[in-house]
């Protein structure tokens, strides 16, 4: 999983889509959803995707991420069905709290809506899913995760129908959604990205997920079955979550490429389109 699977959990009651009064993001051009361990927020002109770190201070909810070129912080309120979003002063030292009692800057205000909205779902549904799963606190990068739970979320997240195996559709899923997350998350990078062009990336990525299944079925399915179970993937691996760990880094930095590798291999695939 690309960046840090962080600490405590997110209070249940900010957990859902949140909004202007609305809650169309056709109108509002600006949407929130906060899921277990993470958030993602569209606006008219940025996207922005993280998992976060997560604690009180002074009966506000601390969200703290941070990245190799960035630190977010963010701190949330329930005002009945509002949610007010505060940000610290430039510059935040990081323990002066004055500023929750006394407002520096302007809050955002969001209003709880009943529903996904259809826009924002239909673009970032993976990672929605995601947010929504117990796989993000299951799996936290510290010594007192629960290995085994952590791997067994991860693919209980992935078998949609439940049969204790996953099938093409399923690991295509997987794919598409760790893509997503990857993608969403190179835009924390600090350079003025367009989420247009970013998502545009993302959709490329797309035609070759099920070139990437078969070559894992083809490298895992032991028996035949035309599926995956855990015991295929956990293969010659005594510690498939350490694996993951030592090789998430580099995997992680790795695929910070891959955006870049496919608007350069965009030419060559519409060349190749064109010989069929």
């Amino acid at each position: 999983m690309p960046g840090a699977l962080l600490s405590d959990k997110i209070p249940k009651e900010l957990e859902g889509f949140w909004s202007g009064n609305s809650c169309k993001f056709s109108l509002e051009k600006y949407a929130l959803y906060i899921g277990k361990g993470g958030y993602l927020y569209e606006g008219e002109d940025n996207v922005e995707f993280n998992f976060v770190n997560v604690s009180n201070k002074n009966k506000w909810s601390h969200f703290n991420s941070k990245s190799e070129f960035n630190s977010y912080h963010y701190f949330y309120k329930l005002d009945g069905d509002k949610l007010i979003e505060r940000y610290p002063p430039e510059e935040w030292d990081g323990k002066d709290l004055s500023f929750l009692s006394n407002q520096e800057s302007q809050d955002t205000i969001y209003f709880r809506c009943k529903d996904k909205d259809p826009l924002i779902e239909s673009k970032y549904g993976e990672a929605l899913s995601l947010l929504s799963s117990s796989v993000v606190t299951n799996c936290g990068s510290n010594s007192n995760t629960d290995r085994r739970k952590c791997i067994n979320e991860v693919f209980r997240f992935l078998d949609v129908n439940r049969d204790s195996e996953l099938h093409s559709a399923e690991i295509n899923r997987g794919l598409r959604t760790f893509s997503l997350i990857t993608i969403l998350m190179s835009q924390n990078s600090g350079k003025n990205e367009d989420k247009d062009v970013t998502f545009g990336v993302y959709l490329a990525t797309v035609p070759f997920m099920p070139l990437l299944t078969q070559t894992l079925m083809a490298n895992i399915d032991y028996n035949g079955s035309k599926s995956l179970s855990l015991e295929e993937i956990s293969q010659d691996r005594t510690d498939l979550f350490s694996a993951i760990l030592l090789a998430r880094e580099g995997v992680v930095n790795d695929l910070k490429s891959v955006p870049r590798l496919l608007q350069n291999l965009a030419p060559l695939l519409q060349g190749l389109s064109g010989l069929n």
